[in-house]
């Protein structure tokens, strides 16, 4: 049957995060280069400042994150009912075999109540691995108390008892609850039959959970760049951090090397430890959150772009733009940053050995040679995952 409806499912219709992002953009590109496809995008928290193409017909439940109201919120996190009916009203209305779901973020409003939706209905379905929700209860095996990898098996009994939450145990009891239910009760990865893997890195870390016959496509995600790219001017003289400003984004490991070694650093974004380390570190000029072309400014005139973050980052597309900007980069061994990286373009320092400090002055040592970063890219995403669509359907 011929392709003819894509429900793209989110918790957002805005750009909150890069999940979002590539999910308004999947809607956005599909219309604009397939006229006969009808695109959904499903739901539960709308913003007047959506991103959405208006060919877009944009279905959503209107409701808040789950944990921004504290019972109703935290039974709509386990299981948002609301949500399943309004999904199962929509697909009632689109021919199943000319119809694909395509999930990307569900943890933040919809829950897994969206896959029990799909999978009892029997509609062709994807998920792309944003992220570690499908096995991790926190999405990122990640101890925020400790701000470092977890190695505990998700939902075992060690896992179940570790204060690992941002916040505090009850909220880590809520999130046990909520990962139990979705594979469980829902039983995702039993029923998930097709997955997108956006990088090596994340791809080697979720075979661990994902099933041996379930199908795992690759399809890198999709990047904007505004400008034209590889513009090569006299560079200034600082290091450049672009990103969330908070514990596990390791910015204070660039702050300490930076001042450590006497140079100049520039903090481009917004966070939880944005005072904090802007009152410890007074050399490092922090500037807030920018928009994309005022971001691109800084990465065109930086020395090198520094991504120290300690979470297993699934495919970081801040180290794609700075490339594509001719910036080099200096990132952390635990993401998916060290799959771009190659001698000609940057460096990776080791986070467990934290010598940040001494591969910048590797890199200022031989910082000639990083002098015309390049890279390739070509930007398929759309034709590649329409491909994907296909072999679905088929």
């Amino acid at each position: 049957m011929k392709l003819k409806n894509v429900v793209i499912v989110n918790d957002y219709d805005y750009v909150q995060g890069g999940a979002s992002k590539v999910a308004i953009d999947t809607a956005n590109l599909l219309v604009e280069n397939y006229d006969d496809i009808n695109v959904y995008f499903f739901s539960a928290c709308h913003n007047d400042d959506s991103k959405l193409d208006e060919r877009v017909i944009n279905v959503c439940t209107y409701q808040r994150e789950a944990l921004s109201n504290k019972f109703k919120g935290i039974i709509n996190g386990i299981y948002n009912f609301k949500a399943a009916r309004k999904l199962k009203k929509l697909l009632k209305g689109l021919n199943k075999d000319e119809t694909i779901i395509h999930f990307h973020g569900w943890t933040k409003a919809l829950s897994s109540s969206v896959f029990n939706v799909v999978f009892k209905m029997k509609y062709n379905h994807i998920l792309t691995l944003h992220d570690y929700f499908t096995a991790c209860p926190n999405g990122g095996y990640f101890n925020y108390k400790k701000n470092k990898i977890c190695p505990l098996k998700p939902l075992s009994w060690k896992c179940i008892k570790c204060n690992c939450d941002s916040k505090n145990y009850i909220f880590k009891l809520y999130r046990i609850i909520r990962q139990f239910v979705q594979n469980k009760i829902v039983k995702l990865n039993k029923r998930l039959k097709n997955v997108i893997s956006i990088s090596n890195f994340s791809e080697r870390i979720l075979k661990q959970t994902l099933r041996d016959d379930m199908n795992i496509f690759r399809v890198n995600n999709p990047i904007d760049f505004e400008n034209s790219g590889h513009i090569y001017k006299k560079r200034e003289n600082y290091f450049l951090y672009v990103g969330r400003v908070s514990k596990e984004k390791g910015v204070d490991i660039f702050c300490e090397a930076i001042e450590k070694n006497n140079l100049e650093g520039v903090v481009v974004g917004d966070g939880d430890e944005l005072e904090l380390l802007k009152d410890k570190y007074k050399k490092i000029q922090f500037v807030g959150w920018k928009e994309r072309n005022e971001i691109e400014k800084y990465m065109q005139s930086a020395r090198a772009l520094i991504f120290p973050s300690r979470l297993y980052e699934g495919a970081p597309l801040t180290i794609m733009e700075a490339l594509y900007n001719g910036l080099p980069c200096i990132v952390s061994n635990n993401s998916a940053a060290i799959d771009m990286i190659n001698k000609k373009n940057g460096l990776i320092f080791d986070i467990n050995k934290n010598d940040l400090g001494d591969k910048i002055l590797e890199f200022i040592k031989n910082e000639q040679k990083y002098q015309n970063v390049k890279i390739s890219y070509d930007n398929t995403y759309i034709k590649d995952l329409y491909k994907v669509f296909n072999k679905i359907m088929n």
